[in-house]
């Protein structure tokens, strides 16, 4: 079958970078004999027209969407333009929303098919031979799929790879890295080009606001180092990429893991700057460990931090007191040159004005070096969800999705009104970072016109 992998035509995302989960489709597809097409219409800057536009000349049998919460209007249109276009074509949502939001997801698109909760990779290729067969007995076994009988929406048990190292490589022909911006994570890197790996799935911890377990599930899994060392020879050779971000929500989570990871890199001589863009856990990490990456070309990461408010801390479930945090953080800072993000949250449930007040001073008062201010999101499928939908805080089918996204405030806690928020919000970043060191640091960090750009830009839509 002729599939096109759509990510839709959005503005809202920052972050542009090739995409790995529609690339593993892609892959697991064509191993199954499928002809497949990555569209990614936010690098490619198309709106709805444009893609309509691509529909008509490729034609394809299938389109299947990856869904984050902010597209899902971007995504019912685009399911409405591909039925509009041919009746016939098989329309698929897939990703983090539809893993969240399985039922009211298939409710609320009507020209949606079918939709896929968790990872796809297992259940999509038995749909499309569900679908090629006409055989209607064994779509109830079909993993992770969400899809419409007798007026009901049903959802099939999930499934997932056990053995990643069984997963091919990405299909990083349909999604050359070097066509992607030159600033894909916090505008920031040392050498372009640029690919993304992950090398680990699934996170065993409770955080009541994180939705990474509701996609990738529970289980801790990883590749082997083998594995993850063949790919990225294979980029570096292929695509002439000198730098490789991991993406990964545990990348430090088995210490023996990351050691073995960045002894095969020095033993290998592969010279390479890379960063953990995605975050690493503190209290996994430890000077040895530290040390070795650095070594092996590690030059920067994130840490998720959230609230500088020990009360929010416990009521999150982070399973990380802010001793810790401070603790570690302190330690990159004195046993290595490794520049550190620091993520936190603001607007959380239950917080007070006195708690975005420590959270503030917590980040001025760490070794930081950039620092990310994030409005709370309630995400579908997380345990603050459904407390907020049990308290009647979240109106089911009244959410606005399409804000879900930095900077619009979706949700604001009892007592703080969503105008404060913003204002304390903005506070914390201005306070941050209009401090001489900081400047002078970030300053050191541009390599190009494009990163200064971006820089720029981004500091407007803070104060917009």
């Amino acid at each position: 079958m002729k599939v096109l992998l759509v990510r839709p035509p959005s503005f809202k995302m920052p972050i542009i970078i090739p995409n790995l989960g529609l690339g593993y489709l892609a892959s697991v597809l064509r191993k199954n004999n499928h002809e497949v097409t990555i569209l990614d219409c936010a690098q490619r800057k198309m709106n709805h027209k444009k893609y309509r536009d691509y529909l008509v000349n490729h034609k394809p049998d299938v389109v299947g969407i990856q869904m984050f919460t902010c597209d899902f209007g971007s995504t019912n249109e685009c399911v409405d333009i591909a039925k509009a276009f041919n009746r016939d074509i098989v329309t698929i949502a897939g990703g983090p929303h539809p893993s969240g939001d399985p039922e009211g997801t298939l409710r609320v698109l009507d020209n949606a098919d079918f939709a896929f909760a968790g990872e796809a990779e297992i259940g999509l290729p038995k749909l499309l031979q569900y679908i090629d067969s006409g055989n209607t007995d064994n779509i109830n076994s079909i993993e992770g799929l969400i899809y419409r009988h007798e007026k009901k929406i049903m959802v099939n048990k999930r499934g997932s790879f056990s053995n990643l190292d069984d997963l091919p490589f990405p299909a990083w022909d349909l999604m050359d890295p070097r066509a992607y911006p030159a600033a894909p994570h916090g505008s920031f890197s040392k050498s372009l080009p640029i690919a993304p790996i992950i090398t680990s799935r699934g996170c065993p911890f409770q955080c009541t606001y994180c939705a990474v377990a509701v996609t990738t599930g529970r289980a801790f899994r990883m590749r082997s180092v083998n594995n993850i060392i063949e790919e990225i020879k294979y980029l570096r050779t292929s695509f002439g990429i000198k730098e490789f971000h991991i993406e990964d929500d545990n990348f430090t989570l088995v210490k023996s893991q990351v050691m073995a990871f960045c002894e095969r890199l020095k033993e290998e001589n592969i010279s390479m700057y890379w960063a953990c863009t995605n975050g690493v856990r503190l209290d996994t990490l430890d000077k040895e460990m530290l040390q070795n990456m650095e070594s092996a070309g590690c030059y920067s990461f994130s840490v998720g931090i959230e609230s500088g408010s020990p009360r929010i801390i416990l009521d999150m479930k982070r399973s990380e007191s802010l001793e810790i945090m401070t603790e570690k953080i302190n330690l990159v800072s004195s046993a290595t040159k490794i520049r550190m993000t620091g993520y936190f949250m603001m607007g959380y449930p239950a917080e007070t004005g006195e708690d975005l007040q420590k959270t503030t001073e917590l980040a001025l008062k760490l070794p930081l070096h950039r620092a990310q201010f994030s409005n709370f999101l309630p995400l579908p499928g997380t345990e603050i969800y459904s407390r907020l939908m049990k308290n009647n805080e979240l109106v089911p089918d009244s959410i606005p999705w399409d804000i879900y996204q930095n900077n619009r405030i979706v949700y604001s806690p009892p007592g703080i009104a969503e105008k404060e928020l913003r204002r304390m919000m903005r506070k914390a970043f201005a306070r941050f970072y209009f401090r001489p060191s900081i400047i002078l640091g970030l300053l050191r960090e541009i390599h190009s016109i494009s990163q200064l750009r971006t820089i720029i830009r981004r500091f407007f839509d803070v104060f917009r």
